[in-house]
């Protein structure tokens, strides 16, 4: 017992603690090995095992960055430097792999520094844009604009169907009859073979007090038209809600898209694309400026609560009745239709930060696009989807959000004005998350996104098919979902609440987040 505590002694010796602290500084500067004199001594046998131990640390160590790393790309939708202003530096390999006490030391001082510089976290500013072209920013927008166009011209289809949008303002209490009336108006509503889709333009447009109540809606018309075709009857309409449960899906399996609902309708009609006006998802906001009872925050809720299949009049009479009563269906994906689902909102907020502002002219990141419209022509013409084969195309949402961002900046109850389809300006909050676009497939297609894929990985430096949640496996609803969005409400007519002008006074009350499948079936 006396021998142990006369070594404890020794080893605690401020003698031996200098060394030992020495020894350390040594080994840490030696890139966490040790050094020489430590391993004096040693026969060849433990230096070979010390050695194969040293190698083995250092693969763990970089097979662990090395994941790190991958996680944090797989979570990325934006890439280079505008990646870096929006989700922040990459994990630095090299710090995480550097055992060495001046590599650590000189890393950890920058981040002493970034923190005084920046006490509090905030996001940078976006870095100051090139020379402008242009002082008036529709000519700036127009030349960022052209320079995309050239950099798009090598991938796009050779044998490609030009793309025209046609906005239109309707309504907010009939704007899907206000749809279906100005597709017959303008012919379209017998000529499906040449639309590729039609989708509620995911911004919420206000009047000059408040922004309660959407003056407006827009709706934009994908197609490729020609002026002066003759008049027809308004679109026909079926529309579902996402409160009811259309398909049967038990815990665990993949959940639908709402896109999977609208293709197993028309399936039943026997009617195929070159029938189909458009799948389009109905989207809802809910706002409030925080000045109402309750004194809550403001914010610009902007969701999915349904869904609306448009195509010819007479056609498919009776068949929403019909599966209405067929509930739950099977509703699987189509094999032979491809669904595009692209991550439309991270670049959003790379070319559009504040959704109560216009898009940024001159653009911090120009080679990115300005707007969920453009990005949506850039993938039908490379791919070279062609409206025959088209059953929606879509700049839309998912999940019920809050576009303002939960707080992250100051803002008013106005936003600036922009001008309507029908030429009067109006404040505009901007939305929209996804881009979604399906096709009756064929190998010309697949070819198609190979130049999609080779597009976005050059020009655009962007994976879109991260993080969209798509057919993710139904589980249990959160406590907060069943908090915040309330109980099930009782199912409507297939036809109705989309159709009629009827709305909810809570548009997402109810709303259970897997969509058209909840309740699970047991």
């Amino acid at each position: 017992m006396f021998e142990k505590f006369k070594l404890a002694a020794q080893a605690m010796s401020p003698a031996n603690i200098k060394r030992g602290i020495e020894l350390s500084k040594q080994s840490m500067a030696n890139g966490g090995r040790l050094t020489e004199e430590q391993m004096a001594g040693w026969t060849p046998e433990q230096r070979a095992q010390y050695e194969a131990q040293m190698a083995q640390a250092q693969a763990s160590m970089q097979a662990n960055a090395d994941k790190i790393i991958a996680d944090e790309m797989a979570r990325r939708v934006v890439h280079g430097p505008a990646g870096d202003f929006l989700y922040g530096p990459l994990p630095d390999r090299e710090r995480m792999t550097d055992l060495s006490f001046a590599g650590q030391w000189e890393a950890s001082k920058a981040e002493f520094m970034d923190t005084l510089r920046n006490p509090f976290g905030r996001k940078p500013p976006p870095p100051p844009p090139r020379p402008a072209v242009s002082a008036v920013p529709a000519e700036q927008a127009a030349a960022e604009r052209a320079v995309r166009d050239e950099a798009r011209t090598p991938y796009l289809a050779p044998q490609r169907i030009p793309v025209t949008r046609t906005r239109i303002t309707t309504n907010p209490k009939s704007h899907v009859k206000d749809l279906a009336a100005w597709l017959g108006a303008a012919g379209l509503s017998a000529r499906p073979d040449l639309v590729y889709g039609v989708y509620r333009v995911p911004d919420h447009i206000t009047g000059g007090f408040g922004i309660n109540r959407a003056t407006v809606v827009e709706w934009e018309v994908v197609h490729a038209a020609q002026p002066g075709m003759p008049a027809a009857p308004p679109a026909a309409v079926v529309g579902f809600s996402a409160r009811e449960r259309w398909a049967a899906r038990r815990p665990g399996e993949p959940s639908i898209l709402d896109e999977d609902l609208g293709l197993e309708y028309l399936r039943a009609a026997d009617l195929g694309p070159e029938q189909c006006l458009g799948i389009a998802r109905l989207v809802e906001v809910d706002a409030a400026s925080g000045s109402s009872e309750g004194g809550g925050g403001m914010y610009v809720m902007v969701g999915v609560t349904g869904l609306v299949v448009l195509h010819p009049a007479d056609l498919a009479v009776g068949v929403g009745a019909r599966l209405q009563a067929q509930r739950p269906l099977q509703a699987l994906p189509a094999p032979d239709v491809h669904v595009a689902v692209l991550n439309w909102g991270d670049v959003r907020r790379v070319v559009n930060p504040r959704p109560d502002h216009r898009v940024l002219v001159p653009a911090p990141f120009p080679h990115l696009p300005a707007t969920g419209g453009e990005l949506l022509e850039a993938y039908l013409g490379i791919v070279g989807v062609r409206p025959q084969d088209c059953y929606s195309a879509q700049v839309t949402c998912d999940q019920p959000s809050n576009i303002l961002g939960g707080g992250t900046f100051v803002t008013t109850t106005s936003s600036e004005a922009e001008m309507c389809a029908d030429g009067t300006a109006r404040p505009r909050f901007r939305g929209g998350s996804r881009i979604v676009i399906a096709y009756r497939d064929n190998p010309e297609y697949a070819e198609g996104r190979e130049r999609w894929a080779a597009y976005q990985r050059e020009a655009l430096r962007t994976t879109l098919e991260n993080r969209v949640a798509v057919r993710e496996p139904v589980d249990k609803q959160s406590a907060l979902d069943r908090g915040v969005l309330g109980a099930l409400v009782k199912t409507a007519d297939v036809v109705g609440t989309f159709v009629d002008g009827e709305s909810y006074d809570e548009p997402f009350k109810g709303l259970p987040h897997y969509r058209y499948c909840w309740p699970p079936v047991q």
